[in-house]
């Protein structure tokens, strides 16, 4: 697992976007499956944190958008206002994925606890578009993950003229038509589940690190 300091290093790296190839990057996180259909993996912020699909901007809140030019210039021109989610990476509890089909298997120990005092083993699956991997923790480390309904990925906006990144959850209940988009912070304790310093977050910073699209022409 990384290092808390080569999170944030990542997360500065991202952050200056200028190189981001924000069209392959959402083609290529289409490609995961986690998400269902395509055009949910890009959604549009609007004030407040709310996104919105391209179907549903566009009136057909229950039909499939295709990646198409529509498609792509709605977000292009999303990007001048209150930006983009992309959405990159997926935590799921218990999900049955065989050790022999992960690319890594992550087992956490950080706290000085008694065997005794460990009861409950949650095995999450952490999913991207490159790969899955496992982390295992026991629920008594307190370590904070997600909601079955959120996932993990980009912000991004233009700001004075420059592609800004930022990693994100995206939340929402049972409601797929409103989701809110929440900033992941170095200030919140490791436990948190918005921190950069959570192991969960590490691994899932770590995975979209190399799930994301550089050095080609962008939007």
């Amino acid at each position: 697992m990384i290092s808390d300091d080569d999170a944030l290093r990542i997360a500065q790296k991202i952050e200056d976007a200028n190189n981001l190839d924000i069209k392959k990057t959402i083609e290529k996180a289409a490609t995961a499956g986690y998400l269902g259909e395509e055009h949910f993996y890009c959604t549009v912020i609007e004030d407040g944190g709310m996104t919105h699909t391209v179907p549903e901007i566009l009136g057909n809140l229950y039909k499939s958008q295709p990646l198409d030019n529509l498609y792509f210039d709605i977000i292009s021109k999303a990007l001048d206002h209150d930006g983009i989610y992309i959405s990159l990476g997926y935590c799921a509890s218990n999900l049955f994925i065989p050790d022999d089909e992960c690319s890594e298997i992550i087992e956490y120990d950080d706290y000085d606890l008694d065997d005794d005092e460990l009861e409950y083993l949650v095995e999450y699956a952490l999913i991207t578009a490159e790969s899955v991997k496992k982390f295992r923790v026991y629920a008594e480390e307190g370590i904070a993950a997600h909601n079955k309904t959120d996932d993990v990925g980009l912000m991004v906006n233009i700001i004075d003229g420059d592609y800004k990144a930022y990693f994100a959850l995206r939340s929402t209940d049972q409601c797929m038509s409103s989701f809110r988009v929440l900033p992941l912070g170095i200030n919140y304790q490791k436990e948190h589940p918005l921190s950069l310093k959570n192991p969960i977050n590490k691994i899932l910073i770590e995975m979209i690190d190399e799930t994301i699209v550089l050095n080609l022409s962008s939007l």
